[in-house]
């Protein structure tokens, strides 16, 4: 076979694998574009239907306060244990604590080191008790809003939301039983990479940013 039957066969096999890689990327551009435009087209239509109910979810999942009486309850010796939201119960508590400490001070015969610490116990107590009746406002206010929000919105978002959204909801809702209800604590409270409420509220709102594509490049 000569040289140039060679070549002239080696230039057309060239062509034909050209043409071929060419063909081959011009299905999967269009693919691509087509996939592109229909993900484009769901979030669209994701947004159109979530955009508000997410918006008010986020406002009120955000009003729930992210520490646990118990986890300010540890500041004071004696501390009574907070569970199944009897927040005005801690604080008769507190407030029983208060009027004994308050009575050994009006011993004649109390000593200073013993008056400097019953003092110290009541200023604790005090904080405490300012710290609780925040956490309860804003825990009731939190509920109440929450409550309305499943009143009012909970059937467009059980109908539109995805599911990775709604497991993160029933994973909130978790949380928040087991901090206001069980009495457990939020683990560190300063701490978002170790505050179970902080971390679940953060996981829940990205997942809703992540199903209308706000954390996407679409």
């Amino acid at each position: 076979m000569s040289e140039t039957m060679i070549a002239a066969l080696i230039g057309a096999g060239a062509t034909l694998l050209v043409t071929l890689i060419t063909q081959l990327a011009t299905v999967f551009i269009s693919k691509y574009k087509s996939s592109l435009e229909m993900r484009q087209k769901e979030y669209q239509s994701k947004r159109g239907n979530l955009h508000e109910v997410y918006k008010t979810l986020i406002s009120v999942i955000n009003l729930f306060p992210n520490v646990s009486p118990n986890d300010i309850l540890k500041y004071v010796e004696y501390a009574p244990n907070y569970s199944l939201e009897h927040f005005d119960s801690i604080l008769k508590s507190l407030d029983y604590q208060i009027e004994d400490y308050q009575g050994q001070l009006n011993i004649s015969s109390i000593d200073f080191e013993r008056k400097n610490h019953i003092e110290t116990q009541i200023s604790n107590r005090e904080y405490v008790k300012k710290e609780i009746s925040k956490i309860r406002d804003e825990y009731y206010k939190a509920r109440d809003k929450y409550k309305a929000f499943c009143e009012s919105e909970k059937v467009i978002f059980d109908l539109y939301a995805g599911q990775d959204v709604r497991n993160c909801l029933v994973e909130f809702e978790v949380v928040i039983h087991n901090v206001f209800v069980s009495g457990r604590s939020v683990g560190d409270v300063d701490d978002p990479l170790d505050n179970m409420i902080t971390i679940s509220r953060r996981k829940l709102v990205n997942s809703m940013r992540n199903d209308i594509g706000i954390n996407r490049n679409i």
